[in-house]
């Protein structure tokens, strides 16, 4: 049975409208049109304000607009960031980077985490119709939580897994903090954890399926909080909701991590396991109330219409399958839009997380592609399992025609 905000989308669209120029606000109409109520918002901290008490006018303006046409549509909207400001002495002024870990009173350390949870109050005060606040996306992997200077070096000191996890709960503690004083009303939804690999740093033990880093990650999150050695043992003080990130990974030995996401096999009983793995974890330390959001799960294709296809048969399962799962309040499938079209002007392909890649999981094709906005057959498969009632093929011609 589907909970009430089930159907979800992730996709940055205010990013994409500075690319593209299409109004992020008219994309909501794919959203809505495909029976979809919820949508992830990339509102990444250093974008949106000048500093941690200092809007940035013109970026507030532009999510201000998304988000009351979201509230107008009934679309519940998790704005997320995982990007934050450093305090002066750090050798970055903001990124994905925290300096060595100290409490002492004035440290590098505590200013960020202070300047953390000022940016978090800032940003709820500012956007009332974000009703969920995902503070962290990822922090269990070197790329997104990270020594301060580490992508300008050599990258061979990451934090070790230990170390960034003593840091994550540090930060979602001032992270919630300064959202419930911003906006009292509004729910914190933990970091996601993603997969665990030993290139990515996740730390779990490589004979192991890669999306048991979850519910590891997760365990060291919830043993640390309950420890007595962080700020609260209580749960609540840190987040509401739980978020993870579910993909689907191919279980035959790959080249590279990024590989992972190729020629998958079809979810069975594995993905499900993934996910209760995690939600166990929940219960082992008194959380199992707690809703759970599934912030990214999608499919890449890189162009093959045979993948896209049988992909598109995946993702009914993964519905399906998730419906089942009574802790689970949204699943937001990654992403609303291709990127092929915005890599190809911008000539960055090659410097992109995953090359073709990251470019095909859209739901739809990038509107100023030479095929315009269309759907892709993933999105039919959404719509059928939503009941939506939107003419998707022309929705996405109206989204095509705003194309300057």
């Amino acid at each position: 049975m589907y909970s009430e905000r089930f159907f979800g989308v992730g996709e940055p669209l205010i990013q994409r409208e500075g690319d593209i120029g299409v109004p992020a606000a008219a994309y909501l109409d794919l959203v809505k049109g495909m029976g979809c109520n919820a949508y992830r918002s990339w509102m990444h901290i250093p974008d949106v304000l000048k500093d941690p008490v200092t809007p940035n006018e013109d970026v507030v303006a532009m999510h201000t607009k998304l988000l009351n046409r979201a509230a107008e549509m009934d679309i519940e909207v998790t704005g997320m960031s995982h990007d934050w400001f450093l305090p002066a002495g750090c050798k970055q002024k903001s990124g994905h980077a925290m300096p060595p870990r100290d409490l002492t009173p004035g440290s590098l350390y505590m200013q960020a985490l202070e300047m953390l949870e000022q940016s978090w109050y800032t940003m709820a005060k500012l956007f009332p119709q974000v009703t969920i606040w995902e503070v962290g996306n990822e922090w269990n992997l070197n790329a997104f939580l990270h020594p301060d200077g580490f992508l300008d070096s050599d990258m061979s000191c990451p934090f070790s897994p230990e170390e960034k996890m003593d840091i994550a709960v540090d930060m979602m503690y001032f992270s919630a903090k300064g959202v419930r004083r911003g906006n009292p009303r509004a729910k914190v939804a933990s970091f996601s954890p993603a997969l665990s690999t030993p290139g990515l740093g996740g730390g779990l033990p490589d004979f192991l399926p890669v999306m048991y880093g979850v519910a590891w990650a997760l365990d060291m999150v919830y043993s640390r909080i309950k420890s007595g050695n962080f700020w609260s043992t209580n749960t609540d003080d840190y987040f509401d909701i739980v978020a993870w990130h579910p993909y689907v990974f191919t279980i035959k030995p790959v080249a590279s991590d990024k590989d992972l996401f190729l020629n998958v096999e079809e979810p069975d009983s594995l993905w499900w396991s993934y996910n209760d793995a995690a939600y166990k974890v929940m219960c082992k330390y008194g959380d199992g109330h707690k809703q759970v959001i599934l912030t990214e799960t999608g499919f890449t294709d890189c162009g093959d219409p045979a993948l896209e296809e049988r992909y598109a048969a995946y993702n009914k399962k993964i519905l399906q399958m998730a419906s089942e799962m009574p802790y689970v309040r949204t699943l937001h499938n990654f992403r609303l839009l291709n990127e092929e079209a915005m890599l190809q002007r911008a000539g960055i392909e090659q410097n992109q997380i995953g090359g073709l890649t990251e470019v095909y999981f859209g739901l739809f094709t990038d509107p100023s592609g030479a095929e315009g906005c269309r759907p892709r057959k993933r999105a039919l498969a959404i719509q059928e399992m939503a009941g939506g009632t939107g003419d998707l093929w022309a929705l996405g011609k109206e989204i095509t025609k705003l194309v300057p």
